[in-house]
């Protein structure tokens, strides 16, 4: 109880308060990131895709010379469960078409999805970006081992949430039933972010060390090298790409193929690889590809995370659990899924509820820098949330600039929170302007979706509108406990 309690209490409320504001930022993005590909789906709105089978695989090579691509290095990227388009791809990180797999019509990019996604992934500023964010999972990690151990273990705690007993106990109360529940999910968020940058900032020093002069190497040794082709005679590949899946999914059974990519197409040497998931194998398609023979689809070789060593197999599996993709998973990924986005939401909270704790202990001992930190939680945190929603309801009602509504609703709920005294904060107004954003994002796809009589991305409206009456819900929390410490006050005086 003496010493080490006291420090254990410093660090946790120094790096909360000190990283907390980002934290939160970092966990929200994160939480969208999980739903990256079904957001760009909703962007494009209900009418984008017709019903209908989609077009054999065959076709798209044809339609991607079509539209001025070269088929030499070409990879197409097929619709699944979580990917209703087709992409064609000039380079694994150029795939900047998107066709309706039905109709191979272009359709509307959804970038305005990739803001949130990218401020998690690297604050815009690159490398160096996805560096600091690794850091900052370290710090989660800190801070879960801090609050682990001031937090005592009665099971009481566990179920307690005393709401009649003003904001700051509620606030308490909340932020140990988080930090309880959430634990192993807010450990998978601290490793998995942590090793996310560093280790590939890790990856990049050995392979300096390694391969002196050549680190791509060793790139090639952890990705594998291309299959060795025999040439052939024939002037063109003769392989039916569509039937090559068919053949691929009989030889490897429980396999997902997710990309097709289309190497030295036209040449003797040509062949084409197969990459998706494996069932079982928590890996990527950057690590299970299968290579054929393009001339007759002969098996020319294979590259999987399976079999590779423990340490490896581990870094390997860093991605798909960091961003919630469990269709690797047997059985119940869907399910895991959304609980994986449900505790993402949730350690949002937490750092939101340890904020305010933190806050709330600086303003009464009139502690300083507690109105700079409100002000950043307040214009960054509920700036945040409230320009979310404006993005999503300019989104639905099809408006164009997206970007600009997202940075310029950020901005103004920053600039507003900095110019307002700190008594006089407008957090009933961003919580307002974020409640009623939600829920008219929600309708307004959901008419639509009924409109052409299908719901396929019910989830993500489902999702907004419980956002939405959270958003309400904390408002009139807040008018009460307003209410409550005004009349206190009185009282006093």
């Amino acid at each position: 109880m003496g010493a080490p309690r006291a420090l254990v209490q410093r660090v946790h409320a120094g790096a909360g308060g000190v990283f907390g504001v980002l934290l939160f930022v970092i966990l929200l993005t994160g939480a969208w990131s999980m739903a990256h590909e079904d957001l760009r789906a909703w962007f494009r709105g209900p009418a984008a895709l017709a019903h209908g089978p989609a077009l054999p695989v065959a076709q798209w090579p044809a339609i991607a010379r079509e539209r001025g691509l070269a088929l030499g290095e070409l990879r197409i990227r097929l619709p699944d469960s979580s990917h209703s388009v087709v992409e064609l791809c000039a380079s694994p990180k150029d795939c900047t078409v998107a066709l309706d797999p039905v109709s191979g019509r272009e359709l509307a990019s959804g970038n305005a999805a990739d803001i949130l996604f990218n401020l998690h992934k690297s604050l815009f500023i690159g490398f160096p970006g996805r560096i600091l964010i690794s850091l900052l999972g370290v710090v989660l990690l800190l801070m879960i081992w801090a609050g682990s151990a001031l937090h005592s273990g009665r099971l009481q705690d566990l179920k307690r949430l005393r709401r009649d007993r003003g904001a700051r106990v509620f606030a308490h109360d909340l932020h140990s039933l988080i930090g309880r529940w959430c634990g192993p999910w807010l450990l998978l968020f601290g490793i998995t972010g942590a090793l996310s940058g560093l280790g590939a900032l890790g990856t990049l020093g050995l392979a300096a060390q390694a391969f002196p002069g050549a680190p791509q190497q060793a790139f090639m040794q952890l990705l594998g090298a291309p299959p060795q082709v025999d040439r052939t005679t024939a002037s063109a590949p003769a392989v039916d790409l569509d039937q090559l899946l068919r053949q691929d999914a009989v030889a490897h059974p429980g396999f997902s193929a997710q990309n097709v990519a289309l190497h030295h197409w036209g040449e003797p040497d040509a062949w084409v690889e197969v990459s998706g998931i494996q069932q079982g194998l928590p890996s990527t398609a950057v690590f299970e590809r299968h290579a054929y023979r393009a001339a007759d689809g002969l098996a020319v070789g294979s590259s999987s995370a399976s079999g590779r060593g423990l340490w490896l197999q581990a870094f390997i599996a860093v991605q798909p659990l960091h961003f919630a993709d469990y269709r690797w998973v047997p059985v119940g990924g869907s399910l895991l899924r959304a609980v994986h986005f449900g505790m993402a939401l949730a350690a949002a909270g937490l750092v939101l509820s340890g904020l305010y704790l933190w806050l709330e202990r600086r303003r009464l001992k009139a502690g300083g820098g507690w109105q700079v930190l409100l002000r950043l939680v307040i214009g960054g945190g509920g700036g945040l949330l409230a320009a979310t929603a404006v993005l999503l309801c300019a989104g639905a009602l099809g408006s164009a600039n997206l970007a600009w509504w997202f940075w310029g609703g950020w901005l103004a709920s920053l600039l507003l929170a900095c110019l307002m005294p700190p008594r006089r904060q407008p957090l009933h107004l961003l919580l307002a302007v974020t409640g009623l954003g939600f829920l008219a994002a929600a309708l307004l796809h959901l008419a639509g979706s009924l409109k052409q009589g299908s719901v396929p991305l019910w989830p993500i409206d489902l999702v907004l509108l419980l956002c939405a009456a959270s958003a309400l819900w904390a408002l009139r929390r807040l008018i009460s406990f307003t209410r409550a410490a005004r009349a206190a006050a009185a009282n006093v005086a």
